[in-house]
Parts: C-alpha cells; structure tokens; sequence
C-alpha cells in the first residue's frame, strides 16, 4: 500500500507517509483547514470524552458498513478520548458524500464532531471517502479518501481512525500499528513454553512467529521494523533451583521468519535493543557479579563496552537522537536511573527518589522516559523527563514491568502479572488514566510496540 497526503486550499502537498506490504492500496487525505481552532490539546491531565457521531453509508448495501463503523468506533472509544454518538440517536440519516449534514440536528443529539463516510465496494477494491465536521462552528475540518483491496478493509478502517484522531487531537494515530510480545504457555507436560507472537494493536490478526523449542525474552523491534532482536538462555540446578549459566542473542527476520544467531555469551546478557539507525545492538552483559554495558556493530560484529566496574548496570536505551543512553544502575548504592552520552562518557544520576528502578526506555518524541519502579509500597509503571523533573506514576500493581511505548509515545504498555499469577499486558495513558488489558490468547510478558513491524 502506498500512501499520500494532500492538503486542499491554495496548495498541495504530496508525501508518501510509508510503504506497507498490501499490493494497489492508496490512502489519500485531504486537509481543509477551515477552522483554525480544531486542534484539541489532549495532554493537561483528564479531559471530558469528546463527542462524536459516525455516520456510514454503503453504497453497495453489504456487511462492510457495520464491520468499518466497528473497527473506527473501537478505535476512537479505546483511547477514551472520544464517545461515539450512538447511530439511534441520529435525527438526519445522511446518504453519501454529496448529502450534507442539518448541523441544528446534529447539535441537538450534543455531537461535537461529525463524520460523514460513504463505501463503495466493487471489483475486489474498497473506496472509503469522508468528511470530519465541527458541528458547532458548522464548518467542514477535513475531507478524506482511502482505498485498497476490500481483503484489507480492517487496515483501511483503522487509517481512516488514525485520520480522524489526528485532525482533532494534533497527534498521530497509532490504531494501524502492531506490537510483539512473548506468549506464555504454562499448561504443557514439558514446563512452560515461550513463543514470540505478533498481534496488531487492537488484538486481531495474532500468529505465533517461533515454535517454542527455546526461551525467548525481551524481543526488540529493528527501527525499520523489519526485524527484532532477543535473548535466550541456558539453565542448570544449583540446590534444587534452576539458574541460568549462560545467554545467546538472536535476530529474527519478520519477512521470511529466520533466525540468526548474532552472538553466544559465557555470562547473562538482558534485554538488546537496537540504536535508532538500527546499525547496532545495545545490552548489557553479567561477569562475575557485575555488568556492564556493551554496543554491537551488526555488520562488524565488533563488541564495544561503554561502562565498567564491579556494579550493575543493565536495561540500556538510546534516546531518538541517538546522542544518550539511559540505564539502570547500583552504582550508587540503590538502583536508580542513570543517563550519559552515546560513547559512555558524561555518567549523571536522573532519578532521586526512594525505591528501585529498572527497564527505563525512551520515548519516541523523546519527551518523557518511562520505567519499572518497586519497594516497599509495591510495583509501578512511571514516567520522568530526560532532565530528570516531571516523575510521577502512571500505573500500580503485581509485578507490572517493562514499559513500550506507543508510536506516537501517548501510550504506554506493560506486562502485568495479577494476584492469580497469570501474567497478561496491560495499556495506559500518558496521563495516568485509561489503564486497560490487551487481551492475549495465553499468558504474555515482555511486549514491544512498533509502528513499522513487517509482518
């Protein structure tokens, strides 16, 4: 699918946003910014769900209406940014593009936002095109297109969500994207079985990637999207416990599904992440009680330690610029956030407060770093800025861990395991509120949210 965008007054702009693996689909949106004032600003604490009807039209009659009107309801009300205005309640039944909307009627069901959709279904393509209205100011604040294969519907909705979330909040949509994560099988003979598994942001379109013969970990997505890296180890019994003794990390191609062993290490290596050029791999790696932190060039192979000393420092991540690295470290005593420049130089602590801190990770705006945080009062997923002001707690409970961010860095999932000791993935909002669970077939840990996965 290739995709553009065009604006409508007195000039035009052609940019294809990204390529996608979906043969002859063109979205096309065009902007007419008529009401200056649409840009809602989602991001001072709670705000009241803004208000809005769908109205869909199909032109061929068929069972597409209600499955599209499905998937952008869903959509828009997952972020509870937004309340859809339920179609019952509708005083005028637009048919089609060419209608155009009684905004008195509108207003009296308290419509905020209208959405006029027509679809239009032949010879295996699906056309959606739309109008978003501000009913209140009774003005026209964007028109839309997109088409494709009507195999590809599900897709073609979500972009139209993504539209719609982007004219009225400022931000870009995210309800096209996919994440992976590790699936947790415990109900085997064998013992757990670990498996990587893909899932689109919404919960459909789940397939398992690997058949579950090793323990994987951490899995990390490529900048590009078209692979990921992750970690598996080897154990042995001490004392009746069983202890792991030593770490491979592996690259798994997400177009034709091969794996590559990239390097095997006598110690235990956590959690490789990729640089922002996706040149190199980050990690650390555990010696004799301490660990430090490691780069490696993916084509040389070359392994470069970026830190030393009989501490731990573990769970690296480059920022979007690429010029810093954040980490977790006891060098301090307590476990706490540190941050320093790409080569290892300039170490500065960033967080000061009480508890232990782990698996920090950028933000992809570069705005905020999220983190794992325990103690005394219990396990919390929080967020501080890179200058180390702003901390605060976007979500509490058993064992939630290893933060991932949305693509447009207004989410935040995390693995959860509750009082049942069933582990599952859990959301939240930049905010703190909106927290929900992602629903997975089996048990899940360790997810990864990409905006460019492959598969």
């Amino acid at each position: 699918m290739s995709l553009s965008i065009s604006m409508s007054l007195s000039f035009i702009l052609g940019k294809i946003l990204r390529k996608i693996k979906i043969a002859a689909v063109l979205l096309c949106f065009i902007f007419s910014f008529v009401n200056a004032d649409v840009v809602v600003n989602i991001n001072k604490g709670v705000m009241k769900p803004i208000s809005i009807a769908l109205n869909v039209f199909d032109v061929a009659n068929s069972s597409l209406k209600l499955r599209i009107e499905k998937v952008i309801n869903n959509d828009l009300q997952s972020t509870y940014l937004f309340r859809i205005v339920p179609e019952k309640a509708f005083m005028q039944n637009l048919k089609g593009k060419q209608d155009q909307p009684k905004f008195q009627l509108w207003k009296t069901i308290n419509a905020q936002y209208l959405v006029n959709i027509e679809v239009r279904s032949q010879g295996g393509e699906l056309k959606l095109e739309f109008a978003l209205y501000d009913v209140f100011s009774e003005t026209q604040v964007g028109v839309f297109s997109a088409t494709g294969s009507s195999t590809d519907w599900r897709k073609i909705a979500h972009l139209a969500a993504n539209s719609i979330y982007e004219r009225i909040t400022g931000e870009k949509g995210y309800f096209d994207t996919k994440f992976l994560y590790v699936s947790v099988n415990k109900s085997t003979k064998l013992g757990k079985i670990y498996r990587l598994a893909m899932m689109d942001q919404d919960g459909y379109n789940h397939r398992y990637l690997t058949n579950g013969n090793s323990i994987i970990l951490t899995p990390r997505l490529s900048p590009n999207g078209a692979e990921c890296a992750y970690f598996t180890y080897r154990e042995k019994t001490v004392n009746g416990r069983r202890v792991p003794i030593s770490a491979s990390v592996y690259r798994y191609n997400l177009g034709n599904g091969r794996t590559e062993l990239i390097s095997h290490f006598k110690g235990m290596s956590y959690a490789p992440r990729y640089s922002p050029d996706g040149s190199k791999l980050i990690f650390s790696l555990s010696e004799r009680g301490a660990s430090s932190i490691y780069t490696m060039d993916l084509n040389s192979r070359r392994i470069t330690r970026l830190t030393k000393g009989r501490c731990i420092d573990t769970s690296p991540c480059y920022s979007p610029d690429g010029k810093y690295i954040v980490f977790n470290s006891d060098r301090g005593g307590a476990q706490q956030l540190y941050i320093m420049d790409a080569d290892g130089s300039n170490v500065r602590r960033l967080s000061f407060s009480r508890g232990r801190y782990a698996t920090p990770v950028w933000s992809p705006r570069g705005d905020w770093i999220a983190f794992t945080k325990f103690g005394a009062g219990g396990f919390y997923i929080g967020v501080i800025r890179p200058d180390g002001t702003g901390e605060r707690m976007l979500a509490s409970g058993n064992l939630v861990e290893g933060p991932t961010w949305s693509p447009n860095g207004r989410v935040v999932m995390f693995s959860h395991q509750d009082y049942n000791k069933k582990n599952k993935i859990f959301s939240v909002d930049i905010t703190g509120y909106n927290k929900h669970e992602v629903a997975t077939p089996l048990e899940a840990i360790d997810p990864e949210w990409s905006a460019n996965a492959k598969r």
